[in-house]
């Protein structure tokens, strides 16, 4: 009975800790995929050169120089707050980030800015 006791106070400290931990990885995964496919495009937008991008929350699409391109992320579940996408901290009830790749204040890129949706 002791042990069963033991163990259930101890699940009861830890699951929290390992869900919010797995939602936290999942976000941070997410996020960097989508971030990685944003460079793909902002490279293809300083350069002119069109370049077929297929991230995982949205739908196949060509990245140039003339128009921005919004890449949206996958979608997470949980409380991911404190995950940073580009110096932008996300917040409890986030669930995916946007990025959008535009401009041309870099000499070697796009520029590529972060927000997140519910």
């Amino acid at each position: 009975m002791i042990v069963v006791g033991i163990v259930g106070i101890l699940s009861a400290v830890a699951l929290p800790r390992y869900l919010r931990a797995m939602a936290m990885a999942e976000a941070s995964s997410s996020i960097l995929e989508a971030v990685s496919f944003a460079e793909q495009c902002a490279v293809a937008h300083k350069s002119g050169l069109p370049v077929l991008v297929t991230p995982p929350g949205g739908p196949a699409r060509y990245c140039d120089s003339t128009s921005a391109r919004q890449i949206h992320s996958r979608r997470w579940s949980g409380d991911a707050s404190g995950v940073v996408c580009l110096g932008v901290p996300a917040s409890s009830n986030h669930r995916q980030a946007f990025l959008r790749v535009s401009g041309n204040l870099s000499p070697i890129i796009g520029t590529i800015e972060c927000s997140f949706q519910p």
